[in-house]
C-alpha cells in the first residue's frame, strides 16, 4: 500500500474548526486512510473525525503531520498539498523536496535552539556490521580525529548498547574532537545487526557533544532522549522520506518540552 506524508506548522489561528471540516471534505474525495499528528501534543487521530481533531488543542507553531495510505494516496498527497500550502507552514511533502526548508529553519522559533549546532545527513545503503557504522560516523563528525572518536563510540557501546527496541540506534558520546553538538542522522536501507537483544537497526542518530556541556544543551538531548524512546515517535522517523522532515522533527523535540507545547 502506498504511504505518503505531508509535515507542516501551523499558523496564527492554529487549526479553526472551518479548517478541520475542509479537510474532512477533502477526505472523502479519496479512498485513503488519513492520520493526523500533532507532533507537538504527542497525540493522532483519523483526519475524518473533526471532534477528535479539534480535541488535540492546536495551537500556532505546532508541528503537524498527516499521514496517507492507500491506493490514490500520491494524488491525495497532491491536492492536501496545494491545500495546506496555503492555511499553514509546510515543511515538507512526500512528491517534492521543499527547498525553502533551510530558511524555515533558521527564522522559525518552532525550530530555534539557543546553541550551536552542526547537522550532517546520509542515507546508506547499508553496513557489514556495527563497527562500520560507527566509523563511517566518526568519519563524517569528526575526519581529522577519526580513530579517537571510533574508540570513544565504541567505548560506549561496550557499557551498554545504544540500540532501542523500536529499530533505532542512538550512539552518543561527549568528546573533545568537536566544539559543538552534532547531529548525524542516518537511514539505512538495509537493517543492520546492532549486536545486541533488540531488533536490527533502521535509523542511526548519532549525537556528539562537547565538553563541558551547558544546560542548555543537556536539556534539549534530554528531550530529545525521552522523546525517541516512544516507539510511535521512533516510526515516524523511520517513515520520513526527505531530510526536511527529519530535520524538522528533531529540531523542534529538541526546542521545546512537552508541556510547552
Amino acid at each position: 500500500m502506498i504511504t505518503t506524508r505531508i509535515t507542516f506548522l501551523l499558523k496564527e489561528e492554529g487549526l479553526p474548526g472551518w479548517q478541520v471540516s475542509a479537510l474532512k471534505q477533502l477526505c472523502r474525495y479519496f479512498r485513503s486512510i488519513f492520520v493526523f499528528y500533532n507532533l507537538s501534543r504527542g497525540s493522532h487521530t483519523r483526519l475524518n473525525q473533526p471532534l477528535n481533531v479539534l480535541s488535540l488543542r492546536n495551537r500556532t507553531g505546532h508541528l503537524c503531520q498527516i499521514a496517507i495510505e492507500g491506493l490514490d494516496a500520491e494524488l491525495a498527497c497532491m491536492v492536501f498539498t496545494e491545500y495546506l500550502n496555503e492555511h499553514a507552514i509546510l515543511l515538507s511533502t512526500s512528491h517534492r523536496q521543499n527547498h525553502a526548508a533551510e530558511q524555515l529553519f533558521a527564522a522559525h522559533p518552532a525550530f530555534s535552539l539557543p546553541f550551536a549546532y552542526r547537522w550532517d545527513y546520509a542515507c546508506h545503503t547499508g553496513f557489514a556490521d556495527k563497527r562500520s557504522a560507527l566509523h563511517y560516523l566518526a568519519d563524517r563528525i569528526a575526519p581529522e580525529q577519526t580513530d579517537t572518536l571510533l574508540t570513544q563510540f565504541c567505548q560506549r557501546e561496550d557499557i551498554s548498547t545504544t540500540a532501542l527496541p523500536n529499530r533505532v540506534a542512538l550512539p552518543h558520546v561527549m568528546s573533545e574532537a568537536v566544539d559543538t553538538p552534532v547531529l548525524m542522522v542516518m537511514p539505512l536501507a538495509q537493517p543492520l545487526d546492532w549486536q545486541s537483544a533488540a531488533p536490527p537497526v533502521s535509523f542511526v542518530l548519532g549525537l556528539v557533544l562537547p565538553q563541558p556541556l551547558n544546560r542548555d544543551i543537556v536539556m534539549a538531548m534530554t528531550r530529545l532522549t525521552r522523546w525517541l524512546i516512544d516507539d510511535l515517535n521512533a516510526q515516524l522517523l523511520l517513515d520520513a522520506k526527505r531530510e526536511e522532515t527529519l530535520k524538522g522533527i528533531l529540531l523542534h523535540v529538541m526546542a521545546h518540552e512537552h508541556t510547552e507545547r
